[in-house]
């Protein structure tokens, strides 16, 4: 099963360097450092074979399936020596069995000879800095996040960072990106050597990392609703539905995967990856009180709309030249729950509702408006014109509620626009408001004031504000 977004898109006029950074890291050390791994591992073996450890270490094999592994005497029998050398070689499990054996017994050069081989092959990239459960270092701990087993599947994790990557950069920045990553990354090891404990396989690839990425893009675009397009063995197609939704669908996915899928994946490190990203850019975003714009598909210009939210306006404007203004109306509404934050799609909401001031409509769409108050993309003079454009249409200005005064004497107080940030000083007074930011927007007054010789109009708005700080 595969589920991916169609629908972000990179601002490229803010190219994600991060993430490009971290697909040349990657790609390097496949290239230039893995790359030399045939050599490596041909001087380990050409040392073997012209050793005496063949001869002495096939009976000891032998041994140690009987006690260890009986359950691979059935492909012993059928592969022959193919599998006995393979194991010989390649098993780190075997070597650890037979060290402690060979020094109580006092086979000295037997295993300066095993040691000295197992020194060339463990220069090979997999072993040198892959992820052993059995005996994690800090050079596996990281060094496995760069390296891959094949070209397919470290362009397979490339495709995944850059498809979530860019997104996910753009509304974080590049260095919590960046240290998200590597704690994704981390997190997804220490998972799988909680599931894997004593294995002695290693583990490598950037997966559990690329995972912590996909739960970042979850906990990044929330509940917003985005296009995904889906693969269920023959079947595909697409669906829209809240990023959050996919969360569980993802995590399903690899626990469906470790119980039944290829034996030779770390599910668990995905699954943890996914986790570790989610909380920790929820965590970032709680913290920072939001994050960037994310651009969608077709957004591509400045003044270009997301394809959706284009098309709502396209039939909310057909609906207006056909007379049918009520339902244009009540489209623009409805079109809002889908696209909360689109300036364009409110001032038609307002422009639409305008007919009935008093309506409940009118209301919620100045509302919206309102509430966009700090996104430093809406125009402070546009916020302020609404504003008094809607006290001259009606008579109960449901809209500015408390937290809605707030938020616009906060912007008023950024603009330095002093006398919107006094009339909303004022109302937040009669409204009977108490908040800690209050003193804080009433002494930014009184210093303007102050500034202007306008000392009587200071004092008025220091008495205003003395007593609001009070929590509510």
């Amino acid at each position: 099963m595969l589920i991916i977004p169609v629908q972000n898109k990179p601002d490229w006029r803010r190219p994600p360097l991060m993430c490009f950074v971290l697909i040349a890291i990657n790609l390097l050390m496949f290239v230039f450092y893995q790359g030399g791994d045939e050599e490596r591992w041909q001087k380990a073996e050409n040392y073997y074979f012209s050793s005496d450890l063949p001869v002495l270490e096939e009976q000891r094999f032998l041994i140690y399936v009987n006690e260890e592994h009986p359950e691979w005497r059935m492909q012993m029998d059928a592969m022959g020596e193919d599998f006995v050398y393979r194991e010989l070689l390649w098993n780190v499990e075997f070597h650890q069995w037979l060290l402690p054996q060979l020094r109580s017994e006092g086979e000295t050069e037997w295993l300066a000879q095993r040691q000295h081989f197992a020194g060339l092959r463990d220069r090979v990239s997999t072993l040198a800095l892959g992820l052993v459960p059995a005996d994690p270092d800090a050079k596996g701990l990281l060094g496995h996040m760069f390296l891959h087993g094949s070209w397919d599947h470290l362009i397979g994790n490339m495709l995944f960072l850059l498809l979530f990557g860019l997104s996910v950069e753009l509304a974080l920045g590049g260095i919590w990106f960046a240290a998200f990553y590597l704690l994704g990354g981390l997190a997804a090891a220490g998972l799988h050597m909680a599931v894997e404990v004593g294995s002695a396989v290693p583990m490598v690839g950037a997966s559990g990392a690329v995972s912590a990425v996909m739960g970042m893009f979850v906990a990044v675009y929330g509940v917003r609703r985005l296009r995904f397009f889906y693969t269920v063995g023959f079947l595909f197609g697409e669906f829209s539905a809240p990023a959050l939704l996919v969360l569980p669908l993802w995590l399903g996915k690899e626990v469906f995967g470790y119980f039944y899928g290829d034996a030779g994946i770390a599910y668990w490190a995905h699954f943890g990856g996914l986790v570790a990203g989610f909380i920790a850019a929820l965590a970032y975003v709680a913290y920072r009180g939001g994050v960037h714009a994310l651009p969608v598909e077709g957004a591509t210009d400045e003044g270009e709309l997301p394809s959706g939210e284009h098309h709502a306006l396209e039939r909310i404007g057909h609906l207006h030249e056909e007379g049918r203004l009520d339902e244009a109306a009540r489209a623009s509404l409805a079109a809002l729950g889908s696209f909360p934050r689109s300036v364009p799609l409110i001032e038609l909401a307002i422009s639409l509702n305008a007919v009935a001031p008093d309506s409940e409509g009118f209301h919620r769409a100045n509302l919206a408006l309102f509430g966009l108050a700090d996104d430093a993309a809406v125009d402070g003079h546009t916020l302020a014109a609404n504003y008094y454009r809607y006290l001259d249409l009606t008579a109960q200005p449901r809209a500015l509620t408390g937290r809605a005064c707030l938020l616009l004497a906060r912007r008023a107080a950024r603009d330095r626009n002093w006398g919107w940030l006094e009339d909303l000083l004022h109302r937040l007074n009669q409204q009977q408001v108490q908040h800690p930011l209050l003193p804080r927007l009433g002494m930014a007054l009184v210093e303007h004031y102050r500034r202007l010789g306008e000392e009587v109009r200071a004092r008025e708005i220091l008495r205003l504000t003395q007593t609001a700080g009070a929590p509510d």
